[in-house]
């Protein structure tokens, strides 16, 4: 059963039991507007959501077969912003070559290695990586949309409102040094650390839906995050991080670029590892 077929057959089977939206919502603890995405298929719900609508409704839940159905309608979700996403896989590759060239130039510029680096390249390497690291991880705020995902929306949405703030702060320390290098990257460790462990764990909740790639992402995930969080673990952390964003390209080109047979032979495959 495709989405939106399980939106039109939720919206059928509330008519038929004479419920309004607000009736139905109230009996299963949701809101008007989730109820309403799911009825347009515009989103993905989890399935203990549509357990809950259909207990209502009294209807049969394992005959939806949902885990075996829904992942062929990732794509279609995510088809109107295929161009956006291809393009935030393309910036997520410019962000990871521009945070290489950062690492080198706040090593040898902060620590007196003998680089010598303007103010003006300085925050134009900053800035590249705010706008590249925003547009990538904003795919995962639409990804947490389309699935009606509380926690990847918010992950990503942290993640991008810390990289704003750091981006900020490290060009104003480059300035001014109105606090030291040593506090500043310790509290950029620990709250971005929080914001990839986040991220992490709602990748691994997903990962019946987006497949194995989405597992083992989210394991890298949690672990960077982990690691900088700890601080004294930030150094080991930067090479899981490096991987885990390398999975999250390879992951959204992946949700793009396949077709809905592809995806369920893919959701066979995980099926199969799962049982």
């Amino acid at each position: 059963m495709k989405q939106p077929e399980l939106g039109h057959k939720i919206q059928n089977w509330r008519k038929a039991k004479g419920l309004t939206q607000e009736e139905l919502v109230e009996r299963c603890n949701l809101n008007v507007r989730t109820l309403q995405r799911i009825e347009a298929g515009e989103v993905l719900p989890r399935s203990y959501t549509v357990k809950s609508i259909l207990d209502v409704l009294e209807v049969d839940f394992s005959a939806l077969n949902l885990p075996d159905t829904s992942e062929k309608d990732i794509y279609t979700l995510l088809k109107p912003n295929k161009k956006f996403i291809q393009w935030a896989a393309v910036l997520g590759v410019l962000y990871l070559c521009l945070s290489f060239v950062e690492g080198f130039i706040e090593i040898g510029y902060f620590y007196d290695f003998g680089i010598e680096v303007s103010g003006v390249t300085y925050s134009l390497i900053k800035l590249g990586i705010m706008l590249s690291f925003s547009v990538f991880y904003y795919v995962f705020y639409i990804i947490g949309k389309k699935l009606d995902d509380g926690l990847l929306k918010v992950s990503a949405i942290v993640l991008i409102g810390l990289i704003v703030i750091s981006s900020i702060n490290d060009i104003s320390v480059f300035y001014t040094e109105y606090i030291s290098i040593e506090f500043s990257l310790m509290m950029t460790s620990v709250v971005f650390g929080i914001g990839y462990t986040l991220l992490g764990i709602a990748l691994l909740m997903r990962k019946e839906l987006l497949g194995n790639l989405a597992l083992v992402s989210g394991i890298f995930g949690i672990v960077s995050g982990v690691g900088f969080t700890t601080i004294i673990m930030a150094i080991p952390a930067l090479f899981t991080l490096t991987i885990f964003e390398i999975l999250l390209i390879v992951l959204i080109v992946r949700l793009v670029s396949s077709n809905s047979n592809e995806l369920a032979e893919s959701v066979t495959e995980v099926s199969a590892v799962n049982s």
